[in-house]
């Protein structure tokens, strides 16, 4: 599972690192009642052990801080869902620089050991009609190991 690789880079860099910490199942569970999805089993791994926050300079929105902005990953998501008609099987978990958010489509998770919730890109201010929603990893492990190593490598 590439989960577990983008894990142990994690773990390898902590000094490179800034997470807010652990999450509880109760605030997971709240969080997928506040958005009426279910997270996928890599993203629910990450919020557990991490909840939110940053390696290498690449932010990763989650839970653990207030629903008043970003780095909340329930507040940009309803941000988003209000102002630009983000679909609502969308969360919003990463801002690329080319103005694009990376989103989990949540649509096919059904049960909390499920992890087909491919990442999708979202353009701010594109009209919903427009979003190509381009397909940019299977999966949120997927995701966030090739961002990890990319950012090795540079």
């Amino acid at each position: 599972m590439s989960i577990n690789k983008a894990l142990e880079i994690i773990e390898a860099n902590q000094g490179e690192a800034d997470f807010i910490g652990e999450i509880d199942e109760y605030t997971i569970i709240d969080a997928e009642n506040k958005l009426n999805v279910k997270f996928p089993k890599s993203y629910r791994l990450f919020l557990k052990k991490y909840g939110l926050g940053d390696i290498f300079g690449e932010e990763i929105y989650g839970l653990g801080t207030d629903e008043t902005g970003i780095p909340n990953m329930i507040w940009i998501t309803k941000e988003l869902r209000k102002t630009e008609n983000l679909p609502n099987s969308l969360i919003c978990f990463y801002f690329a620089d080319d103005g694009k958010y990376f989103c989990l489509d949540c649509s096919k998770v059904h049960s909390k050991n499920d992890d087909n919730a491919p990442v999708v890109s979202y353009i701010s201010g594109l009209p919903i009609k427009e979003q190509p929603f381009e397909m940019i990893a299977e999966n949120f492990g997927d995701f966030l190991s090739e961002l990890l190593m990319d950012s090795l490598e540079d």
